[in-house]
C-alpha cells in the first residue's frame, strides 16, 4: 500500500477504527504520516515520555505495560492515538527482546477493540522481517492491523538523495555518567535519545546516552549498541588511546584534556600543551623532567604518537619495555643498541640532553660509559658528545688505551682538539715538532724510547729569549696587565691562541721564552707593579701536585680533563676581565711541568731511573738538588747559573724520600719544564697563527748547539 492509498483509506468513514502496526520505509514517510496524523486531531503518545530511568532501560514487557496503561488513561478522548517513538526504542534491544516485544504486540492487536490506535514502525535493522515472521497470518494484513508503506515509486530528486541518506538508524553509545564529564560534545538521557528519534527519525548522527553505570554492562541490548562502562573502554573509544601502562589517573587527565581541546585531535592538543613551540626531539626530556605524577604519563605517551618519523626518539619510545620509569635512563643509555648509527642519532640525543640541563643525565651517562668500555671508540667516541666530566674523561682514557688522539675524540671534545692543533705558533720548528710529539705522548699517556732520550738531549734553541727580560719590556707600559698562570708550560700554547681566537680576543703578539732553573715557583718570581697584576691562577699547579681534587684519589684521565678546562675555564675569562679595565694584558707562567716524567717511572717498563748520589747528601725534590760540596756536575744533571743547583735533565730522578705521588712534575730541565709562553692580548690584536701546511712531519735533528 502506498503512503496516499493509506491516508485515504483512514479518512474513508467505513474504515474499522482498531489498533494497527504500520511500517513505514526510511525517507520522508514517517514525517508525511505523523503531519497526516496531527491535521486529523490525532492524540500523540511518546513513549521518551514514558521513560524516565537514568540508570536502565526498561525491558519489553515493562514498557508496553505503560503504553497500554497510558491509552487506557485516554478512554474518554475518542481520537486516534499514534504511538512514536517504537523503532528508536526497539533498536536497542537484542533480537531475542526485540522479538518479544513484537510477540506482545500481536497479543495487544488481538485484544484492542473500537479504538484507533496506529504504532509508527520504521523497516530498519530487519524490523520489518521480525513484522512480517510474526504476523504471518494474512488476517492481520487483511484487517489492516499490519500494513507496510511502499516506498514511494516517484520521488523528487531531494527526496531520493534523502532516502539514499538515511539508510540506517542513529548510531547509539551507552557511556557511564561518571566518564560523561570527559565526552567530547553533548549526551543525553535514554529518554532524550527516544525524544530524538521521535523528532527526527531519519536521523544518522550519533547519539550517546548517558547512564549512571557502576562499570557494568546493561543485559538485553543489542551488540551494535555500544557500551562504555570503563575508563579504559571511553579512552579507547573517544580518544583512540589504548596503552596498559597509563594508570586510571593518568587516563582522566588525559580524557580531561581532551574535553578542553575537543576541536583537535587528542595528539594535537597534548602537544600544543607540552610543546607549545615544537621541537619535540629536542625539547622531550626537559619537558618530561619539569612534568610531574601522572603529566610525566601523558608525555610519554604523546612522544609515542607524534615523535618525528625515524628518529631517535622514535626508536627509544618504540620499545616495550620503556615506561615512564625508565624512559628517561633508557634514552641516555639506550644508544648502545645503535653505535653505529651515531651519524644520524648522535646529534639528536646531545641535543636533548644538553636542553635538559646536563647534570640530570649525569649518571646515566656514566652508566652508557660502563656499558661501552670494551667497545671500539670509532663506535662509541660520537656518542660522548655531551660535555661532561665522565665523558671527557672516558674520551682520554680511549686515547691511552688507544695509543693516539683519533679524530673521532676530536670531533667531540674541543678542548682535546685545540691542545692537539698542529698551528705554528712557537716560531721554531724544533719546538713545534717536539712539543707535538709531547702532547701526543701525555695525551695517549705513555713515553717511548725515543723521546725519553730525546727529553734529555734537547736544549732550548739560542734563539729563546729570557722570559724576565721579555715580561719587562711590558712592565713600565701603564696600560698593560701581567696575567701569571702558575704551571703553564709552552705545551699550552697552541691551545691558548686557538681559544683566543675562536672567542674573539685578539692577540698582539706570542712568544716562548725560557724559566729559570730549578723550574719552581720560589725561583721564577715575576717583578710587575702590584696594581697592573690580575690574580694569579693556581689551578694548573694544583692539578699538577694534587690531582683534580686535593686528597682525593683521581684517575689519570680525570685529572687530564680537568687541567683541559683551565685554559678555557680559567686564564681567557680573566684575560677577557682584564681587558675591560687595561689596553693588554699579557700572559705568562712561573714555569711549565712534565706528565711523562711522570709516566716514564710509573709506566711499565720502567725508563726513568733513580739518579746516584754522594752518601749523606740530602735530597728535597725528585728533580733538583744543591750542588755537591765535592765534584762537577754529573752529565745527567744540569747546573744553574748561579751554581747553587743541579737540576735533572730528561725524565730520570732523584732519590727524594718519601712523598707521594703527583700528577706531573717540575723543577727539572726539560723544555716542558723550563719554557713558558708569554702572550699579549689586546681589544685590537690582529696575530693570526700560520696553519701547517704539510702532514709529514720533520724529523727532530739534535743540533750541535743543542747537544750537551
Amino acid at each position: 500500500m502506498t503512503l496516499n492509498e493509506y491516508c485515504e483509506y483512514i479518512r474513508n468513514p467505513l474504515s474499522n477504527a482498531k489498533a494497527r502496526v504500520v511500517i513505514v520505509p526510511p525517507g520522508e514517510s514517517s514525517t508525511t504520516l505523523r503531519r497526516f496524523y496531527q491535521v486529523r486531531g490525532s492524540i500523540e503518545l511518546r513513549l521518551s515520555d514514558l521513560v524516565t530511568e537514568n540508570t536502565w532501560l526498561p525491558m519489553p514487557s515493562e514498557i508496553l505495560e505503560r503504553v497500554f496503561d497510558a491509552i487506557k488513561i485516554k478512554a474518554a478522548n475518542p481520537e486516534p492515538v499514534v504511538l512514536l517513538g517504537g523503532s528508536g526504542y526497539l533498536g536497542l534491544l537484542t533480537e531475542e527482546n526485540r522479538r518479544s516485544a513484537i510477540f506482545a504486540l500481536r497479543e495487544w492487536l488481538d485484544g484492542a477493540t473500537g479504538r484507533e490506535a496506529v504504532l509508527l514502525l520504521q523497516n530498519v535493522e530487519g524490523l520489518g522481517n521480525i513484522l512480517r515472521e510474526v504476523f504471518a497470518n494474512p488476517r492481520y494484513r487483511q484487517g489492516k492491523q499490519l500494513i507496510e508503506i511502499d516506498s514511494e515509486q516517484a520521488m523528487s530528486s531531494t527526496d531520493s538523495e534523502e532516502s539514499e541518506r538515511v539508510a540506517g538508524r542513529p548510531e547509539v553509545m551507552l557511556v557511564g555518567k561518571d566518564l560523561a564529564s570527559y565526552i567530547p560534545g553533548s549526551c543525553e538521557t535514554f529518554q532524550k535519545y527516544l525524544r530524538h528519534t521521535e523528532d527526527h527519525p531519519n536521523g544518522i548522527s550519533m547519539r550517546r546516552v548517558v547512564v549512571a553505570s557502576e562499570g557494568r554492562e546493561l543485559a538485553g541490548l543489542s551488540a551494535a549498541v555500544r557500551q562504555v562502562v570503563s575508563l579504559r573502554d571511553f579512552a579507547r573509544v573517544f580518544y583512540n588511546l589504548e596503552d596498559a601502562a597509563l594508570s586510571e589517573e593518568a587516563l582522566r587527565w588525559i580524557c580531561e584534556r581532551g574535553k578542553e581541546g575537543e576541536k583537535n585531535a587528542l595528539s594535537e592538543t597534548l602537544k600544543t600543551l607540552f610543546f607549545p613551540q615544537g621541537e619535540v626531539s629536542k625539547r622531550i626530556l626537559r619537558v618530561f623532567d619539569e612534568s610531574r605524577g601522572i603529566e610525566r604519563e601523558a608525555v610519554l605517551w604523546l612522544v609515542k604518537q607524534i615523535s618525528p618519523k625515524g628518529s631517535y626518539l622514535e626508536r627509544i619510545v618504540a620499545q616495550e619495555e620503556v615506561v615512564v620509569g625508565n624512559f628517561r635512563s633508557a634514552y641516555v643509555t639506550g644508544a648502545t643498541e645503535w653505535l653505529d648509527d651515531s651519524s644520524v642519532y648522535a646529534v639528536e640525543r646531545r641535543d636533548a640532553i644538553q636542553e635538559a640541563d646536563v647534570p640530570m643525565s649525569g649518571m646515566d651517562i656514566r652508566q652508557f660509559i660502563t656499558r661501552c668500555t670494551s667497545e671500539s671508540t670509532s663506535r662509541v667516541a660520537a656518542w660522548l658528545n655531551c660535555g661532561t666530566d665522565a665523558e671527557r674523561a672516558d674520551l682520554l682514557r680511549r686515547c691511552a688505551v688507544d695509543g693516539l688522539v683519533s679524530n673521532a675524540v676530536k670531533a667531540v671534545y674541543p678542548e682535546a682538539a685545540m691542545y692537539m692543533n698542529s698551528d705554528l705558533v712557537f716560531g721554531d720548528l724544533t719546538l713545534e715538532e717536539y712539543f707535538m710529539e709531547y702532547r701526543e705522548l701525555k695525551m695517549a699517556g705513555r713515553v717511548t724510547p725515543e723521546f725519553y732520550m730525546r727529553a734529555q738531549r734537547v736544549l732550548p734553541p739560542e734563539s729563546v729569549q729570557s722570559r724576565d727580560a721579555m715580561v719587562q719590556r711590558y712592565a713600565s707600559d701603564g696600560g698593560c696587565a701581567l696575567l701569571v698562570v702558575d704551571a703553564m708550560g709552552a705545551e699550552w700554547l697552541p691551545m691558548l691562541v686557538t681559544l683566543a681566537l675562536k672567542r674573539n680576543l685578539g692577540v698582539d703578539s706570542v712568544a716562548i721564552c725560557e724559566a729559570h732553573l730549578p723550574t719552581s715557583t720560589k725561583f721564577n718570581n715575576i717583578h710587575w707593579p702590584d696594581v697592573r697584576c690580575l690574580q694569579n691562577i693556581k689551578r694548573l699547579d694544583n692539578i699538577v701536585h694534587n690531582g683534580d681534587e686535593m686528597h682525593e684519589v683521581r684517575r689519570p684521565e680525570e685529572n687530564l680533563a680537568a687541567a683541559l678546562n683551565v685554559i678555557g675555564g680559567k686564564v681567557l675569562p680573566h684575560v677577557a676581565e682584564g681587558l675591560t679595565r687595561f689596553e693588554r694584558v699579557l700572559v705568562t707562567a712561573d714555569h711549565g711541568s712534565s706528565r711523562l716524567a711522570v709516566l716514564a717511572w710509573q709506566a711499565e717498563p720502567r725508563l726513568a731511573q733513580t739518579l746516584p748520589c754522594e752518601a749523606g747528601a740530602e735530597i728535597a725534590d725528585w728533580r733538583y738538588r744543591e750542588r755537591a760540596a765535592q765534584g762537577g756536575c754529573p752529565p745527567e744533571l744540569e747546573e744553574t747559573l748561579d751554581g747553587r743547583h743541579w737540576v735533572v735533565r730528561g725524565y730520570d730522578r732523584l732519590p727524594k724520600s718519601g712523598g707521594g705521588q703527583s700528577f706531573e712534575l717540575h723543577g727539572g730541565a726539560t723544555l716542558e719544564e723550563r719554557l713558558v709562553p708569554v702572550v699579549v692580548f689586546s681589544r685590537t690584536g690582529q696575530f693570526v697563527p700560520k696553519a701547517r701546511t704539510s702532514g709529514k712531519r720533520a724529523q727532530i735533528v739534535e743540533k750541535d748547539d743543542f747537544d750537551l
